[in-house]
């Protein structure tokens, strides 16, 4: 059985390519720093969908209590990493927000392009 290469290699390009152009304005960190909670997002995505995987004998309401848990889990870490940028570290919201948003675009690109 060949082993996939789950390394999010597009989305690690993008981010790196987003903190770059913002850094030539002072706002690297912010971009970097949204880039990095898209980067965690996705591998908390990877850790709950192995989990699933491994558990595939589970009766579909606890496979959908685990697919809303995921989600709710996500989605807080997500706002309150963003609102920690913004309102504790003060970084710049357009770079914070954009290097967040390419950085789950490119996500995507890296789960077709994987398949």
């Amino acid at each position: 059985m060949a082993v996939k290469n789950s390394l999010p290699k597009v989305q690690l390009l993008v981010i790196l390519a987003v903190a770059a152009y913002f850094y030539a304005i002072g706002a690297g960190f912010a971009a970097l720093y949204g880039g990095a909670v898209s980067l965690l997002n996705t591998l908390l995505i990877n850790r709950h969908t192995n989990t699933q995987k491994a558990n595939a004998n589970i009766s579909a309401q606890a496979g959908l209590k685990m697919l809303f848990i995921s989600v709710i889990m996500r989605m807080t870490m997500v706002i309150g990493l963003i609102l920690m940028g913004y309102f504790v570290l003060k970084l710049n919201s357009a770079a914070l927000i954009i290097g967040l948003i390419l950085g789950l675009i490119s996500f995507l690109m890296d789960k077709v392009l994987q398949k």
